[in-house]
């Protein structure tokens, strides 16, 4: 009797490890293949030509990071998320003393190969806050984590990359309240935010503030800062409900539409597949974001709610400012659409980012039955 139920027992676990999130991992693999064709499309007839053989490999590492998430030990995620929060910070530092690209030192580069700090550390920032938040750590432990997350935002900041640090500021405010832990701190963070709102403006570089003019007064800024919203905004409309068809976009092809391979990609798909293509990808987002907040519904483990809702956050920020400024309803930033846009390491991030949920979501799954 007792060698049958063992028996059972073994059938049931290894059912139970079958079942793979594959609706998160459908969804992940599309829009990565639609980036690449996406990027392919973008630069073609450009001087950009061919950097769809790099798109391609970084699809490929990101594939290969997303599926090496999934065997994580979930004890060495956790032990392991302040120590690659701590690295992070220091690489951030480390990156101001880079060469300038363009006037700005984002980049780290290694030999032939380059990465953003700034990128991965929105992976770092909502593993490490998940970890500091979900353990009984002390207050002051907490406010000098606090701290040092603020400090590394203004290190961004200094980059100079003025969106990805509201994304940082945000990404703590939003798990930091979600927690119901620690109400006098984000309260009176709120506040200071608030307050200091006009003086950032004032202090911004003078392209910040022209795209948030552009933004407000768009036919006064028409031919110089709401000039490539405007583009693109007639590219997607161009398409109608189907669109043109692949590499058949006139606005595309002419490049018409600047930076139509990183920010402006959508551009490029809504002119080529219309209203339908469009869909289609803010369909696959909404899976991801429902899977993710399913997994914070359902999760008893702290650590892993958090970090769903960091990273539910994180990606919903990333569509939402991506399309919106494509679209005019927001002021054009450097946010790239995430696994679609041309870019390594944003690739890199969202494919750990959303693997290590796959793999949080397969251990509910596991305990829930």
């Amino acid at each position: 009797m007792l060698k049958a139920v063992s028996k059972l027992s073994f059938f049931n676990n290894k059912e139970k490890i079958k079942r793979i999130e594959f609706l998160l991992i459908i969804s992940y693999v599309v829009l990565l293949t639609i980036g690449y064709f996406a990027v392919k499309s973008s630069v073609l007839n450009s001087s950009l030509e061919g950097i769809e053989k790099q798109q391609f490999l970084w699809m490929i590492l990101g594939i290969v990071f997303f599926t090496l998430s999934l065997f994580i030990p979930e004890r060495l995620i956790k032990t392991f998320a302040p120590v690659l929060f701590y690295l992070n910070f220091f690489a951030l530092i480390l990156v101001l003393f880079s060469n300038p690209i363009s006037g700005a030192r984002r980049w780290i580069r290694v030999g032939p190969f380059g990465f953003q700090p700034s990128e991965f550390f929105k992976l770092s920032l909502i593993l490490y806050l998940s970890y500091v938040i979900s353990e009984k750590v002390s207050k002051r432990y907490f406010y000098f984590s606090s701290l040092i997350i603020i400090f590394s935002s203004i290190l961004i900041y200094k980059e100079p990359d003025f969106s990805t640090t509201l994304i940082v500021l945000f990404t703590w405010f939003i798990i930091v309240f979600v927690s119901g832990k620690f109400e006098k701190l984000w309260q009176y963070s709120l506040g200071l935010a608030l307050i200091a709102g006009p003086f950032v403006f004032l202090n911004l570089q003078e392209y910040q503030k022209g795209r948030i003019l552009g933004f407000l007064f768009p036919e006064q800024y028409a031919l110089s800062y709401f000039y490539n919203t405007d583009q693109a905004m007639k590219a997607i409309g161009s398409g109608g409900i189907l669109g043109k068809g692949y590499m058949s976009g006139f606005m595309n092809l002419t490049n018409f539409v600047p930076e139509s391979h990183s920010d402006f990609i959508l551009s490029v798909i809504g002119e080529e597949f219309g209203f339908v293509g469009v869909s289609l990808i803010l369909l696959l987002y909404i899976i991801i974001l429902w899977r993710l907040f399913k997994g914070y519904k359902i999760s008893e483990d702290n650590f892993w709610k958090y970090y769903y809702f960091g990273a539910a956050f994180l990606l919903f920020f990333h569509v939402f400012q991506n399309v919106g400024m494509n679209l005019g309803i927001m002021p054009v930033t450097g946010i790239p659409l995430p696994l679609i846009s041309y870019g390594g390491t944003s690739i890199l991030t969202f494919s750990i980012i959303l693997g290590l949920a796959a793999k949080g979501l397969m251990i509910e799954k596991n305990i829930t039955g």
